[in-house]
């Protein structure tokens, strides 16, 4: 880049110091780059003029656009129905009355979310009463098995009895006539 620059060449370019020799190689650095950004925007420019024409005419052209449409929907609804405004003002009300009729729903919802929750806390507690209480039923019905085990037992105690004071009633009216006197007071 400085090689190829004349002032690089001239005789009172090597006759300078150190200092000076950086200021010219700085001017020359200088020059190039104002010289590119000259080509630049010349390049630029040919570009961004026709772009902001062409901006400038769409951004008319939606205008137009937007304005003709408008014209025409107001045509449309006063062909369509002339008493529309009285109509949209029926409904703006309506959808007013809507509004207050979805906030006061809404809050209804929440309170019925509250209750809902405190059913499901409710629930809960009747689920760990319903194990303790199926822990329970378990373990009475483990005692009831005991109880029929022992009244089962018992009723066989019963029977022995019953079958051993049917023998001590045989034996005893074995024993014949002296005992006559003493089965008068005995009950069997």
């Amino acid at each position: 880049m400085f090689e190829k620059d004349p002032r690089t060449f001239s005789p009172e370019y090597k006759n300078l110091s150190p200092e000076q020799k950086a200021m010219v190689k700085l001017e020359i650095t200088l020059t190039n780059f104002f010289k590119s950004f000259d080509k630049s925007m010349s390049r630029w420019e040919r570009m961004i003029y026709p772009m902001l024409v062409v901006v400038g005419v769409l951004g008319l052209s939606g205008f137009y656009l937007i304005y003709n449409v408008t014209t025409d929907m107001h045509t449309l609804t006063e062909q369509v129905d002339p008493r529309m405004e009285e109509h949209l003002q029926s409904m703006s009300t309506n959808m007013g009355q809507l509004a207050k009729n979805i906030n006061t729903m809404t809050n209804q919802i929440t309170v019925l979310v509250g209750k809902i929750d405190s059913m499901e806390q409710h629930i809960a507690t009747m689920d760990g009463n319903i194990g303790t209480l199926a822990v329970n039923v378990g373990s009475m019905r483990q005692n009831l098995d005991q109880m029929t085990v022992n009244i089962a037992d018992m009723n066989q105690a019963i029977r022995t009895i019953t079958v051993n004071t049917g023998f001590m009633s045989r034996d005893i009216n074995q024993m014949g006539r002296p005992m006559d006197f003493m089965n008068s007071f005995t009950p069997w």
